[in-house]
């Protein structure tokens, strides 16, 4: 089979697991926002950047390597196994050592007792991550796709058991534990087929990719921190409560971005590092990636800013409207973070993590102050526009720095990538966000009117104007080669 097809066939099966798990998680959420107070999401949102940032190093970058690397024997993997189950157990007795830390950096008691327990997740998931490592390599996105779609499902109705039963935060953290849980154990089940760790352990296989790994989980960790540096400081600044607006702003914004993008950055990954020395195979990739996200987030962004007013209050209840506001000012952020992703996989099947690494230190040290500024000014409304001007700056240092060292010059290429679906994105969003103003209707028919005519005028405009790239997408999200 062609790479073209296994990476249209990977993109199916990708696609399908993200729409699926994002249909789960917004039902998760759309629940719990009605069970559970903003302090529990703003109590959630800070153990997740204490746990996100430890998540970097959960694998020590070994992941990618072997995605990367085309030399890959079983002693090597089993010697990266058990490194894997050894960095689990180090990063949770690291953070049981930060606890006190992290309760007087964010002014919070009740941290002490639920770090430990969300913790769990790095005794569990340490014995999966290889396997996953294995299967994206070999481009079995099948596989992957029943592990998350599994690890969703269950989560969700352990989170929404729990809250119902009254277990508060604990809902939260209980969901998250048996996505994780439930993910390993079918990773396991799929890979012991055709693998499983000897008892072999030799220091000299890991040195190859620990000089690969050790730049990426920089990277990692830095970026990471870059986007969560606003909910770090608006913790520890602002308090819980507030957070808690924020935190759920948030995650509306960046769950089309989290399960979509993936759906070709994690094909494109391995294609990427098959094709590193073919430079217009690379180009053209890249230039693919980039047309068909920017023409599914775009208007899933934009115009989830221009019906907030109507979905927040009708779907998760009057008490969540303070988030309005930050939806649609971080829609815009997620917007241009969105175009940003796709240079990942670039980066990595080239194997430049370092370029990766000064980029995401640079934005950091950069973010950091511009988010203090704004939180201290206007608070989480500060933040929220701090960060959607911080982005655009990023987006044309981003091309000159990344993009364009590594493809070469080609910004009106990149451009003309992203500027059909930003056009018609565009006169959806103004179009729906007119309708407010204008009806006559009650809360429930304006939604189901604004979505079903967004949508309509939508795909009617890239008919009109851009129906040969439109076909194109179609093809490729069908799991047909283009």
């Amino acid at each position: 089979m062609s790479l073209e097809r296994q990476a249209a066939g990977g993109a199916y099966w990708t696609g399908s697991s993200s729409v699926a798990v994002t249909v789960l998680q917004f039902a998760q959420l759309a629940v719990l926002a009605r069970l559970l107070v903003p302090e529990d999401f703003g109590l959630m949102a800070m153990m997740m950047v204490v746990i996100g940032f430890a998540q970097a190093f959960a694998d020590m970058g070994i992941s990618n390597a072997i995605i990367h690397r085309q030399d890959t024997t079983d002693d090597h993997l089993s010697s990266l196994y058990w490194l894997n189950i050894l960095a689990g157990i180090v990063l949770i007795l690291l953070l049981l050592a930060a606890v006190p830390g992290v309760v007087t950096l964010f002014t919070e008691p009740r941290l002490a007792e639920l770090i430990p327990v969300i913790a769990l997740i790095f005794l569990i998931a340490p014995f999966g991550q290889v396997y996953q490592a294995l299967l994206q390599k070999n481009l079995r996105f099948r596989e992957l796709s029943v592990s998350e779609i599994s690890g969703a499902a269950l989560g969700a109705a352990v989170a929404i058991t729990a809250a119902v039963a009254g277990q508060g935060i604990y809902a939260l953290i209980f969901g998250q534990l048996a996505n994780t849980a439930c993910r390993t154990a079918v990773l396991i089940g799929y890979g012991w087929r055709e693998w499983r760790p000897s008892l072999h352990f030799r220091r000299r296989d890991l040195d190859n990719y620990l000089s690969f790994g050790l730049f990426q989980m920089g990277e990692r960790s830095i970026n990471f921190l870059g986007q969560r540096v606003d909910q770090l400081l608006i913790g520890a600044l602002l308090g819980a409560q507030a957070l808690g607006y924020y935190h759920l702003a948030f995650n509306l914004v960046i769950l089309p971005v989290t399960r979509i993008n993936p759906v070709l950055t994690r094909v494109a990954f391995p294609i990427f590092a098959r094709v590193q020395n073919d430079a217009a195979k690379l180009r053209h990739g890249y230039m693919t990636m980039q047309r068909v996200l920017s023409a599914v987030n775009f208007p899933l962004l934009l115009g989830l800013a221009a019906v907030a007013p109507v979905f927040i209050p009708l779907v998760l209840g009057e008490q969540w409207a303070p988030s309005i506001v930050l939806v649609q000012f971080l829609a815009g952020v997620a917007l241009i973070r969105s175009t940003g992703n796709p240079v990942g996989s670039l980066l990595l099947g080239k194997g430049r993590a370092d370029l990766g690494f000064y980029w995401n230190v640079w934005v950091v040290l950069t973010q950091i102050p511009a988010v203090y500024v704004g939180a201290k000014v206007g608070g989480t409304v500060g933040v929220a526009t701090a960060l959607l001007l911080m982005q655009i700056a990023y987006f044309w240092c981003g091309y000159h720095f990344l993009v364009r060292r590594l493809l070469g010059p080609c910004l009106q290429s990149y451009l003309a990538t992203l500027g059909p679906a930003a056009l018609t994105a565009g006169i959806m969003a103004l179009a729906v966000a007119g309708m407010a103003e204008v009806a006559i209707i009650g809360a429930h028919p304006l939604l189901i009117v604004q979505v079903g005519i967004g949508a309509l005028l939508y795909v009617a405009l890239n008919w009109l104007l851009f129906r040969s790239q439109t076909i194109s997408i179609l093809r490729l999200v069908s799991g047909r080669s283009t």
